[in-house]
This record gives structure tokens, sequence and C-alpha cells, in this order.
């Protein structure tokens, strides 16, 4: 249907059919478009055409699944172009605005509001706004600490001595309010929280080696070790090519055995490792004449290392075993009875809240996740979990289910995914399309380990039932960002920081293509910079005694973001004048198929926060007269026309009020 050109393996996450398809799409890699290309040849497709309303399309945001609707009625409105007397083209269009594509929370609502009475729900429910359910939550933890205070509980007056301040309680019941939302993020809150509790009921040092507490620490471990020892192999090399360091060979292979031993422990259990950790001794070093040694510098190099070793050796002896294994041991034994009364609080409460929502036909957004999950379960004579007849209802019904931004599911979606679809049959329909890589979600539960476990048992290779696709070229960015972007990830990223290695497989690969520029005068593109701030605090704990003192606008007290935000209306400034040679800063338009100079609409500055940033950036910028806009989403009353005519009534009000009459006169 569509003009573009698509790579090889665009086109093969457009065409593939009857499989479960994962397709690991990087930043840049046209995903939404492949998405889109792939539902428009689903429900155009001549021989076996479906209809639109027969695919599940989940998105992460409703502003997503918005432009998403727009791009399909773009799309098949101009295959209605070529092919007016479509039939199916004109129904798909009718069909569309019925179209299931959503957020999550949208379609779990719809479910809901379609069934509600198998699960015997007062179909006039309305969703509480965030407030509402926040005091209701404090009001129920309220009266079940009342309750328990009253109770003489021995268990929970030890919760409340270890975790509470002489003046109030609050930190404990901050605690359960956060383990009852962390656990709503799984499918199965309270066998969750049952099983969590459980798994302190720890009595051998042979049970305690086989938790994941203990996998973890010995991974970070093993992460910091082979560091010591990569650093040592480098060391040692350079003692042997230095000429007068021969001396310190036998010390330093003494160390790296002591190091290797250690490495070696981490096949074992948490004794032996604590044994080997500890039995790390740094004898002397032997003393070498300085008229001896070739080159100082690599003395001085080894003698570094070993003393940056000593020190990180020490720190993580520290830091792992602040107790031997068998205190450690005691101490989980002596702590499980209280935290299986924390799961207990955490589940009355749990049981308290839902109870206070339903007779206030009230839901929040936990819920509708989790009644959906109610209608799409059912339970055999053994009680085990199975699909309900409205499970098995959308089994057949949805044709394919798709779901963007994949990286960011946590463990319910995943688990109503599979009950709509048919993932786990002979005939799968799933595809998923993501990038671990921009994962950015975990605080709000997302499970990224979903799909690093699709990513690593799918299958490559066609005709697969469980099949990936990878799209690692970047269609959005000049070779100079995606060099970039390279360099740093290559240094940064790891299983252990990021979820996943940075290797040749995930590098991005240059695939826009921009028009060569023929005009001498023009800038085009330009490297990748890092602009290093010296603030004020910095100037002054480096000025001496006979710098000059600092001038008037140098004294202006300014905070950190302003200082940021000046130097970024300075490079923009740089960037819209001429340079002293004549030559301008150009942009490629689309449009024109041709460059023209830079305009202040075509640059945009990304914060990793706006609520405190934008703001003051935005103040900034306007006050070196660069034009700006922030969607920071501020009240009413705290738009800038707004707190202008505010400050006018309050000088009509008092015209001795010095603040509100400057802002009336800086005014435009």
């Amino acid at each position: 249907m569509s003009e573009t050109k698509w790579t090889d393996e665009q086109q093969q996450a457009i065409d593939t059919r009857k499989c479960n398809l994962l397709v690991a799409a990087a930043a840049g890699s046209g995903k939404t478009a492949v998405l889109v290309e792939r539902i428009i040849k689903i429900i155009t497709n001549e021989e076996n055409p479906v209809d639109i309303d027969k695919l599940l399309v989940v998105t992460f945001t409703s502003a997503a699944a918005a432009e998403m609707r727009e791009r399909i009625a773009a799309a098949i409105s101009k295959a209605l172009e070529k092919n007016p007397n479509s039939k199916n083209l004109q129904k798909q269009l009718t069909l569309l605005s019925r179209a299931n594509i959503t957020t999550m929370h949208s379609f779990c609502l719809d479910v809901i509001k379609n069934y509600f009475y198998t699960i015997d729900l007062d179909p006039s429910f309305r969703i509480a706004d965030e407030t509402e359910i926040t005091l209701m939550k404090n009001e129920i933890i309220e009266d079940i600490f009342e309750e328990l205070y009253e109770e003489d509980n021995e268990y929970f007056k030890g919760l409340v001595e270890a975790y509470s301040t002489a003046k109030d309680d609050e930190k404990l019941k901050d605690i359960i309010l956060n383990l009852y939302k962390f656990s709503m993020s799984g499918p199965w809150p309270e066998s969750w929280l049952i099983e969590k509790a459980e798994e302190f009921n720890i009595n051998t040092l042979e049970e305690l080696d086989k938790t994941k507490w203990v996998e973890i620490l010995k991974d970070n471990i093993r992460v910091e070790v082979e560091g010591f020892i990569n650093m040592y192999h480098k060391a040692i090399e350079l003692i042997s090519d230095t000429e007068g360091l021969e001396a310190y060979l036998d010390t330093f292979r003494g160390d790296l055995e002591c190091l290797e031993n250690v490495y070696e422990s981490l096949n074992y259990g948490l004794s032996e490792i604590y044994a080997a950790l500890n039995g790390v001794v740094f004898t002397k070093l032997k003393t070498v004449r300085k008229s001896a040694v070739f080159d100082e510098n690599a003395q001085g190099t080894v003698k570094s290392i070993r003393d940056t070793v000593k020190k990180k050796v020490k720190s993580l002896i520290e830091d792992s075993f602040t107790f031997t294994p068998e205190e450690s041991l005691q101490g989980i034994k002596d702590v499980y009875p209280y935290m299986k009364e924390l799961s207990r609080i955490t589940l009355d409460f749990l049981d308290k809240f839902n109870e206070k929502k339903r007779e206030k036909n009230l839901l929040d957004f936990n819920d509708l996740e989790h009644l959906c999950l109610k209608i799409l379960i059912d339970r055999d004579e053994n009680n085990n979990i199975i699909p309900s007849g409205v499970a098995e209802h959308f089994k057949e019904f949805f044709d394919e289910v798709l779901v963007d931004e994949y990286q960011d599911s946590n463990n319910v979606q995943e688990t109503i995914i599979d009950l709509v679809s048919r993932k786990n049959s002979d005939d799968p329909n799933v595809f998923m399309v993501g990038d671990v890589k921009q994962s950015i979600y975990r605080f709000r539960q997302a499970k990224p380990e979903i799909f690093l476990d699709k990513y690593s048992k799918y299958d490559t290779e066609k005709g697969a039932l469980h099949r990936k696709i990878m799209l690692y070229k970047n269609f959005r960015s000049r070779e100079e960002v995606v060099n970039c972007a390279n360099y740093i990830f290559e240094n940064t990223m790891s299983k252990q920081i990021g979820d996943i290695d940075y290797t040749e497989d995930e590098r991005l690969n240059l695939g826009a293509v921009f028009k060569e520029n023929e005009n001498e005068n023009a800038i085009v593109g330009g490297p990748s910079e890092i602009h290093i701030i010296q603030t004020k605090a910095n100037i002054n704990d480096s000025k001496d005694d006979n710098d000059k003192e600092l001038s008037d606008e140098e004294e202006e007290e300014i905070d950190n973001i302003q200082i940021e935000a000046r130097m970024v209306g300075k490079i923009i400034q740089e960037m819209m004048n001429p340079k002293s040679d004549g030559k301008i800063q150009m942009v490629y338009d689309k449009k024109l198929d041709d460059y023209r100079p830079v305009e202040f609409k075509d640059i945009v500055i990304l914060l990793r926060a706006t609520s405190a940033w934008a703001p003051v950036f935005a103040d900034e910028l306007m006050n070196m007269d660069i034009p700006t806009y922030a969607d920071i989403g501020v009240g009413y009353f705290e738009t800038i026309e707004i707190k202008t005519i505010m400050s006018l009534l309050q000088v009509k009000d008092n015209p001795m009020q010095e603040i509100p009459l400057l802002a009336v006169l800086k005014s435009p």
C-alpha cells in the first residue's frame, strides 16, 4: 500500500504472519511506521482481509493510541484515493472508530464494562481520582494500625520499633503502602505477598545459598572481581615490559592468585566466598630504586593499580559481608516472623481497601487490570487457573494482538495478553515491538525481563513459531549522533547496567540519507558536544586572593538550572546568527527537499524532568529574546498572562506592593 522503501528487516516485520513475532526496534528505526504498515497490510489483504476491529493494538499512552489511529486513518484514506471503489477500504474506514487501538487500561475498562456481570460488579461504578484514593488509603491504614496497637501484637511492635521514629510511625505505614503498590504490578498480589514472606523461612546455609539474594550478591562480586583481575593483568604486562620493575612481579602474581581464588569461590556457597575474600592479603611491595627504573610513569601506574584494587577489595568485603554467613543466616531466621507480619498487615490492607472501594462503588487504576484478569480466568476442579469463556471468546475473536512499547509491560499486562491471544497455542498471533534499551519505567513496576526472556529464546529463522527480527538502522539522526550514542553505550551498557550487553549486534546503524549540501556558506549538522559548566561555587573555590572581584552579573544569585538555561540560550543564539566568516547554520526541510536557514521552531530542548526545569528554561530563554514553548501543564493561574493580570489587580488593590508592581511594569 505504501510507497515507502522498506529495508529487508522492516519488510519482514510487516509481512511475517502465523507466529509470535518480537521486533527489537532501536531508536529511530521506524517501528511505528512498520506497525501501521503491518496493520494496513492485514486489513487490505486481497485474499484474506481482516476487519480492523478484529485486531487488538495495545499502546503505552493515550496520545500514542490517538496518533496510531490518525496514521491508520491517513493510510486508509490515501489508499482510497487510489482505489475509490474499494468496498473493503470504505468498510475499514467506517470500522476504525470502534477499532481496539487503545492503552491496556482502556482495554481493561472496556472488558469490565461489557462483562461486569461475570464478577458481580455494580455497573454504575466510577473511576476514583488520585486524591480520593490517597485519602481512602490513609484512612484505612490508620484504622488498621489502631486495631494492631490494641491487640498488643509482639511482631507488630517489633516492626514499629524497627521502622518508626520517636515522633510517629509514618515510615512503617509508607512501607506497607509501597509494598501494596508493588504487589499490584503482579497478577496475583495475595499469593505474591505470602510467597515473598516465606522466602525468609530459611534454616540452613545450604538453603541460603540457593536464594535470589545470594545469586545477586555473587553477580555483583563477579563483576567487581573481573575488573580487579583485568587491572592486574594490565599491571603485570606493564611490569614485564618495563626495565627495572622485575622485583614487583612475584608480589603482583601472588595478589592475582588471591583474586582468582575469589573468582573461583563464586561457584560455591557463601562460606567459601567469605573465606576467599578475607583470604586476599596484599603483602608489602619490594623496594625498587628510582635510578634502576627505565619508565617512572609505568612504575606510578602499576602502584596506582595496586592501591586502587586494595581499597576496592576492602570496600567489597565491607559492603558484601557486614556479618559472617552464619550471622546472616541467624539474622534471616530472626526476621522471618516480622516479614510474615508485614505481609499479613499488607494483605489485611488490600482486603479492607477493596472492601471500601466496593462499598463506594469506586475503582482505581490497579482495579482495571485486576478485575479484567478476574473476568478472564476460571478455576478447574483442582483449583488450577484456566481461561474463562470470555478469554476463549477473545482468543477466537482477535485475529492478531499487537503490543507497542513491549519493554514496558508488567506481569499483569503480560498475563492479560496471554489470556486474550493465542500466544501459547499452535496458532500464535502476538506481535510485540519494543527496545529494552529504552525501558525507563521500572519505577512503575515495568518488567523489561519479560522482553529480554523472549529476546534470548526467540529464533531468527523464517518459519519459526516464536520469531524475532532486529531493526537497528536509525533513520532519524545524522552519523555524528549515531556514532556518539554508540560510543557512550558501548562503554556504559552491560547486563548489569542496562540489562543488555551493547555488542556489535545491538549498536545503532546509520539509516538516514540526507541530501548533499551544495551551499559553500552553509553549516550542516555538526559534531556532538559536551559542555561542562563551572558553577559560581566552583568559581569561588578556584579563585585565589589575587583574582579580580566578580562582576555584578557574576555576583547575581542564580541557581544551576538558570546557569544551564543561559548556556543553552547562548548556543541557540550562536546557531541563529551568521558566523564571522559569513557561514550560517542550515537544516534539511523535507517539504522543500532542500536546505534552509535554521529557525527557532527547528530547535528542541530535551529534559529528563520538566516540572522543575521547563519553567526556568522558558523564562531564561524568553529573557534572551528566544521565543519558547514548554508543554508543562501548569494550572490556569500559573500562565504568564493570568499572572500578569493578577499582579495588576494586586497593584490596584494596594499600590504599595512592589513585586506585583514590578511584574506589571516589566510585562509586555
